[in-house]
This record gives structure tokens, sequence and C-alpha cells, in this order.
């Protein structure tokens, strides 16, 4: 028996995260509490493994040794029925959780009584495909496509470019057992975005789904030597930039007579600009613009159907009554724990 196992973390790099990853191949077999009620793997079967922390921004070289403790097991779509993708926490070797491990934070702020609120998150994911160093779409005889209009949600050669790996994508990510929700052509020539978290996809689930998306675009884009950058603004100029939308409710934003509850978080989060941008990925100064669809980083603004404010209010949750807000300033680089847990601080008061 042999079990190809993908130990998946998040490094230190600043100011943007990076995912990483590195396989561990395991020969023994399962004790009997390593086996669950339905013959799946559990957390125990997969060892706590360790990793040079200088490599990755999270260690010095003098003491390089962090740990990677298994905290989800994913079906590995990219080797088959003998392969997992292990997420994983980073740890100290004392085994307290790593400056770097927001995780470790966000779950902290679950305990802290937000996990009480039963919240949903959904992470509207965009990003840019490149070839080399031009994005997608970009012609090489001359300096720019033709202008934005066509693309979003193109249909044709000469409007979509690099949905081959997008629908492989999508694919994996359903064999992984992630919560995808749908993807979509973006407004620029070779961007996209796919949906992840959504109804029952709490802090962690929806977060976690993220990272292992992110995972994947990357590792099938080598196959079809095709790079995916989240860079918030990744052409300069009359272009949009990149971002990763976060739909957020609570079980009372839910509720009849939601919209009330609404309307007080969004209160509640306007009054901690900087706490929140702080969260929302570095750049957002080059995207939050007031321009191609933002609100301008310096203001706060919301509104029913408003893609031009910082929170919109989507136009059927105003006439249910109740449902989600959509905070649109969270850049496509952002970490999805930080966004969860500022989300949370702000509403539920707990910072």
């Amino acid at each position: 028996m042999a079990i190809i196992a993908e130990y998946i973390w998040i490094d230190g790099t600043k100011p943007t995260r990076k995912v990483r990853s590195k396989t561990k191949i395991i020969h023994s077999e399962p004790n009997g509490s390593q086996i669950d009620d339905l013959g799946q793997f559990t957390l125990d079967f997969f060892p706590t493994w360790q990793f040079d922390g200088s490599s990755t921004s999270q260690a010095e070289g003098g003491s390089s040794d962090c740990l990677l403790k298994p905290v989800r097991i994913y079906p590995d779509p990219t080797r088959g029925a003998d392969g997992y993708l292990i997420l994983c926490e980073v740890m100290n070797a004392n085994g307290e959780a790593h400056g770097s491990n927001t995780r470790a934070k966000l779950r902290k702020v679950l305990d802290a009584g937000a996990a009480q609120e039963d919240g949903w998150f959904g992470f509207e994911q965009e990003y840019t495909m490149y070839d080399g160093s031009r994005p997608l779409g970009f012609p090489s005889e001359r300096r720019f496509p033709a202008a934005q209009g066509p693309y979003y949600c193109g249909v044709g050669a000469d409007e979509v470019y690099g949905r081959d790996l997008v629908e492989t994508h999508m694919e994996a990510c359903i064999e992984a057992g992630l919560l995808i929700q749908g993807i979509n052509a973006e407004v620029m020539p070779g961007q996209w975005e796919f949906q992840m978290g959504g109804p029952g996809g709490d802090a962690l689930k929806a977060s976690d789904d993220l990272w292992i998306g992110r995972w994947l675009l990357y590792r099938l884009g080598e196959d079809f030597g095709i790079s995916a950058t989240l860079d918030p603004k990744p052409v300069p100029g009359d272009w949009n930039g990149a971002g990763m939308h976060t739909n957020f409710s609570t079980a009372a934003m839910r509720a009849e007579g939601g919209m009330k509850v609404i309307i007080d978080a969004i209160e509640k989060i306007a009054q901690r600009i900087p706490e929140h941008l702080a969260a929302y990925g570095a750049g957002y100064e080059m995207r939050l613009t007031g321009h191609h669809e933002t609100c301008r980083y310096d203001e706060f603004k919301y509104g029913v159907s408003d893609r031009t404010a910082s929170v919109r209010i989507p136009a059927n949750v105003e006439e249910d009554g109740c449902g989600y807000l959509e905070d649109r300033r969270p850049n496509a680089n952002a970490d999805p724990y930080e966004v969860a847990m500022v989300l949370l601080q702000s509403v539920c008061d707990l910072y």
C-alpha cells in the first residue's frame, strides 16, 4: 500500500502570501482509529511533517524547522485514487501556531463567540491567466487588444481565452469536494472568476476550499503552460483589476427581517475601514480607485445593486428582506482567513 499525500500550506511571503506544497509517500497501513465510519482516512493517519521555514519566509536559517499539521483532507484529482491533498496549518517546532498561521487566528475568533452566529462565506475569486509575460488575449504584435466590453461572460475564440484550463480546474474542484459554485469569464481578456463557498460554507470550510482551489489552479496551469496571477491590478490603465468579492451572512441576516441586521452589520463595518483594508490584500490602492466597478479605498458607501459601492446589497436581498451582503473591497490576493476574521470581528464586536 502506498498513499501519495500532497501537504499544502500557506507561507510567510510578504506582502502577499503564497501557497506551497510537497509530497509525502505513506507506506503504512491505517489502524482502526484512522478510518472513519465511511471507510475514509481520518486526519490521524497523516502524520505531522516538517519543512524548511527559512525558504518560505517563516524561519531563520539557524533554527529553520517548522511543522505541518494536517487540518483537512481532500481527494487529489491530479493523481487519482491513491492521492490526497492535505491542507496543513504551520506550527512552530514546539507545536504552537506559527505567527503566519492566520487560520489559527480565525479559529480563535470563532471560539470567542463568532461561531454562534453561523456565518456563511462565499468568495468570488478573480484571477488573470498569463502566457509568458502577457495576459492571454493580449496579442504580441500590438500593445493591447480591443477595449473591454465583450469579454465578460463572453463566448467565442475572439472574446474568451484559456477556457480549457478553466474547465479542467472546475472539474478538479468538484472532484476534490470543494464548495465551488460557478465560473465565468471576467471583464478583462484572460481574466476569469470562480466562486467558492456559499450556503453551508462556514468561515473555515470556505477559506480552506479557496486555498485548495488556488493550489489546483496553479498546479493544473503547469499542464497547460499557463500561469495564473492574483495581482489586483495586472494591467495598468483602463482595465479592470482583480478582486475577491466576499459574500457574508449570519443566521440572523438570513432569517425573516434580516435586512435590518444587514444594515446594522454594514454600519459596524464602516467604523473599521483601516482594519478591513489591512486584511484585504496588498495593492488595494491600485484597484480601489473609484473606477472599474469600485469605490475609492478612502471612501465608504453601500447601496442596493450598486457595484460602485464598498458594500453591495443584492437586489434580491432587498426584495426578500433578508439574505447577505457583498463586501467588494477584498483584492484577489487577499488571504480568505484574514477577510473572514475581520468581518466576524466587526459584525460580532470581537475586536
